[in-house]
């Protein structure tokens, strides 16, 4: 048995659990079924972690909502041993296969494609909305973003509202809120757009939609005058009328105008 005190041992447990706590807030505090899906992990692990109940092997609880919430490559590390430290504290070496690693690579060569790759990456490659949104919510972990950063951050995109694009099974429904939620998280602007691009690309491989046409800014309209003029048979007189361009209804009444006023002028000058 190690020589720690079972003060030392609960103390450690406790900033463990607070640790993945932290990020579970800043993830928007997912449910059981999002953890599960986000690390693979069996659902009942999170739904016991979350409830309080604590079990016999706490441990696999908090492993697992630290793949669920993943964490940059060196916190990483320093969680997982802080881990197996704990179960060596209160259980002694782990020669039980349940007190075993979960993996037998060091854990800077285990971390899976869900921590380590790049959202953007995943973001490009996804097969539902929730997938997408569930990118968003890994860019703000990556980027120790919470809500409120981005409300303050961002232009035009409330607390509430980026809370819940990470948390609906639908996409985002305009990319100005695309652009907004990642401009919180201190993306750059070359960065917005590509975010901007995979989000169009998901509406458009998700719903069948057409993608959404590129605004274009309104050329100015020149006033342009042109002239009409009616002379009249008899004496060569002529009736000039100069006005600007109009439309195409305004044109043909102005036409019109001129066709009754026709035998009105021929008497007068005539």
């Amino acid at each position: 048995m190690s020589t720690a005190t079972p003060e030392a041992a609960a103390g450690l447990a406790a900033a463990l659990r607070a640790d993945v706590i932290r990020r579970w807030n800043l993830a928007g505090r997912p449910g059981p079924g999002e953890l599960a899906a986000a690390s693979g992990r069996a659902e009942e692990l999170f739904r016991d972690f979350l409830d309080g109940r604590q079990g016999v092997n706490p441990h696999l609880q908090w492993l697992a909502m630290n793949d669920a919430l993943s964490a940059p490559g060196e916190h990483d590390a320093k969680f997982r041993e802080a881990v197996w430290r704990w179960v060596r504290t209160v259980s002694g070496p782990p020669t039980q296969p349940s007190l075993r690693p979960l993996r037998a690579k060091p854990p800077a060569e285990s971390e899976t494609s869900l921590q380590g790759a790049d959202p953007l990456v995943l973001a490009r490659r996804v097969n539902s909305a929730q997938q997408f949104n569930h990118q968003l919510r890994r860019l703000m972990i990556q980027t120790s973003t919470s809500f409120t950063d981005i409300g303050r951050r961002s232009e035009s995109l409330p607390r509430s509202t980026a809370h819940h694009l990470v948390n609906h099974d639908r996409l985002p429904a305009r990319a100005e809120q695309v652009r907004a939620f990642v401009q919180g998280c201190g993306i750059d602007e070359n960065a917005q757009d590509e975010w901007v691009a995979a989000w169009q690309e998901a509406r458009v491989r998700l719903s069948g939609a057409a993608p959404a046409p590129v605004p274009l800014r309104r050329r100015r309209r020149d006033r342009v005058l042109f002239t009409i003029t009616i002379t009249t048979p008899r004496r060569g007189r002529a009736c000039t009328v100069t006005t600007a361009r109009a439309g195409r209804a305004a044109l043909m009444m102005m036409l019109c105008l001129i066709t009754a006023l026709w035998p009105l002028a021929a008497g007068v000058w005539g």
